[in-house]
């Protein structure tokens, strides 16, 4: 059994992993129900040392899989479903992004109110979308705002990652921890 964690979830992603390791079982989400499953403690465990799973699986986007593969092939198929995401409201935009006045040809003119809800200087010059003056969407660094994150969309533009890591390693007799527990589970 092996703990993953999730950096920009998305669900397509998640799909190839699925299907990379399609001899697998993953289950993500309803992580406190899974944990109860498990045992939060030694005297509730599963299975010796099961209940240690559980501190890394809590307390964020989280999962589980159980598998009969090795710990090297695990890892290569979280790596090989590593892809590029587009950014949601919160996350820190990697780099400043600016645009030039002049026609925006890519968007249809019936976007151009749309465009301008969200921030743009626009206006329709001749049914084409035009930008007024130089626009700065985000600057390195700072937190996306839901209007930045879909602007950034529109312009196809990905600062994101889904990325898959390994938090620890199950096995019977075995625990191995490759991260520190991000909730501490306090025995009664």
């Amino acid at each position: 059994a092996y703990v993953f964690t999730v950096d920009n979830m998305r669900g397509a992603p998640l799909k190839i992993v699925r299907q990379k390791l399609k001899n697998s079982r993953i289950f993500f989400g309803r992580n406190k129900l899974i944990a109860a499953a498990i045992g939060r403690s030694p005297q509730d465990a599963y299975r010796d040392e099961t209940h240690r799973l559980v501190e890394h699986l809590l307390g964020g986007e989280a999962g589980l899989i159980f598998t009969n593969e090795t710990l090297e092939t695990v890892r290569a198929k979280l790596a090989e479903a590593e892809q590029p995401e587009y950014s949601r409201a919160g996350a820190e935009a990697t780099s400043e992004i600016k645009l030039s006045p002049g026609d925006l040809d890519h968007f249809p003119h019936s976007m151009e109110p749309y465009l301008r809800k969200l921030g743009l200087p626009t206006r329709l010059t001749g049914g084409v979308v035009t930008l007024l003056c130089e626009h700065t969407v985000c600057n390195e660094g700072d937190a996306l705002t839901s209007d930045q994150a879909k602007i950034l969309q529109l312009l196809d533009i990905k600062m994101s990652t889904f990325k898959a890591e390994l938090r620890c390693r199950w096995s019977v007799g075995e625990f191995e921890a490759y991260a520190e527990p991000r909730v501490r589970v306090v025995e009664d």
